[in-house]
């Protein structure tokens, strides 16, 4: 009786110990300029991407709290290891062995060529755009397709703002967008009308990129991982993209 006692005792010390290493606080970095995935606003980050990730690590009983940044440097503090990790990081081969990945992408996105509304052609594939000067945001992950493309002339800019109105001064041929960025950006700066979509440019996984050389990050992959993997299954993932979706079509 007194073993059973002790063995039960113990089972309660491990499950509190295990559920009290749990309950922490894990620091994650959110890019500050990428609505609807993540942005900076006065009450701190949100966006898609935010959402995500504090419901994926609820779900493992921690708490976030997020530092929004430009991404270049967010993602640069994660390679040195002064921090844990970044979103939104497309899993591109320029970057796959700079840092750990989680197993699911907390979502994918596509990305079209835009060009002024006059502009009559389709373009079928990047290779139609050999040649001309494409509007792209500085830092950001394309996919393969676009990054290691040698042959269009890419231009960059610190955000999408700049490179839209850079297009509407006609001094880019076209500009790379991603669907829901699209979305938000064109009725925000009022330029309905003004510039269309003209063909696909590519679609991107997106992941919290963490760190290959912090000492913590490793095991903050893995947790969120399991929390990811438990939102998916019971429907909270589904329930947050589902909310976006009739926000963006609602223009807030």
């Amino acid at each position: 009786m007194r073993l059973l006692r002790t063995m039960q005792l113990l089972a309660a010390l491990i499950f509190f110990v295990s559920s009290a290493a749990y309950a922490e606080t894990v620091r994650i970095i959110a890019e500050d300029d990428w609505f609807p995935y993540s942005a900076k606003f006065e009450d701190g980050p949100r966006g898609i991407a935010v959402d995500l990730t504090r419901a994926a690590f609820a779900a493992e009983n921690v708490t976030v709290e997020f530092d929004s940044m430009n991404y270049d440097r967010g993602m640069d503090m994660v390679k040195d290891g002064l921090a844990i990790g970044c979103f939104d990081a497309p899993r591109t081969q320029e970057i796959e062995e700079a840092y750990l990945w989680h197993d699911e992408p907390l979502f994918s996105s596509d990305g079209f060529f835009y060009a002024l509304s006059d502009y009559q052609g389709i373009i079928n594939s990047v290779a139609e755009v050999a040649g001309k000067k494409i509007g792209l945001t500085q830092g950001y992950g394309y996919g393969d397709v676009i990054d290691l493309n040698t042959e269009m002339v890419k231009e960059y800019s610190k955000t999408d703002t700049i490179i839209i109105k850079k297009l509407l001064a006609k001094r880019l041929d076209f500009v790379v967008l991603f669907d829901r960025v699209a979305d938000y950006l064109i009725p925000q700066l009022g330029i309905q009308g003004k510039i269309n979509p003209v063909g696909k440019a590519t679609r991107i996984d997106l992941y919290i990129a963490f760190s290959e050389t912090h000492p913590e990050a490793k095991g903050w992959r893995d947790i969120f991982s399991r929390g990811f993997a438990a939102i998916k299954d019971n429907g909270t993932y589904q329930r947050i993209i589902e909310d976006w979706k009739a926000k963006l079509k609602n223009n807030f």
